[in-house]
């Protein structure tokens, strides 16, 4: 019988981690943050939302992500791709397919913001344009093994062609 790993101390860290991530960007980049709701965060899936005074004066969404590697088991976070998630782990819709307005990508010494509608249709197109090829890599579609998931690689670079993106120092 094989483990869920959804269910494991490792995976929980993880997500203490993101949890931790997402008060940082709300402290370093926010005014008037309200966070979600346990509901808000796992179905509508935005983390925080507030005036990014870089971006609105609006109170505006956002899923704040933290760094990712490339495969569980490397030492190192990515600094040139990030993982794109279609369809989460259960099967349901995934964050790229939300109600956040941006979403905040933690760098090393960056925020990373991007509008979520414009990434969706770059992540779409780039998909297309490569085939919507299987595998793992970038622009390739990816299912983990014991998961309903659908996730694929980008690169911070392409991100860049996206009209609404924002750099933010981080503290």
């Amino acid at each position: 019988m094989q483990q869920d790993f959804r269910k494991t101390d490792k995976f929980q860290d993880f997500l203490d981690y993101g949890k931790s991530v997402e008060i940082v960007f709300a402290n370093e980049c926010l005014s008037n943050a309200i966070f979600a709701t346990r509901y808000q965060d796992q179905m509508e899936h935005w983390d925080v939302k507030g005036i990014c005074s870089l971006i609105s004066d609006k109170q505006l969404k956002f899923d704040v992500k933290s760094q990712k590697k490339n495969n569980r088991n490397d030492k190192q976070f990515s600094s040139e791709l990030t993982w794109i998630e279609s369809k989460n782990v259960y099967g349901y819709d995934g964050w790229i397919k939300g109600k956040s307005d941006y979403i905040a990508f933690e760098r090393e010494r960056i925020w990373f913001i991007v509008n979520r509608e414009q990434l969706y249709k770059l992540t779409i197109q780039k998909l297309a344009d490569n085939g919507n090829k299987k595998g793992k890599g970038k622009y390739l579609i990816y299912t983990r093994e014991n998961a309903k998931d659908v996730i694929t690689q980008i690169p911070f670079t392409d991100m860049e062609e996206i009209e609404h993106y924002k750099l933010l120092k981080r503290n």
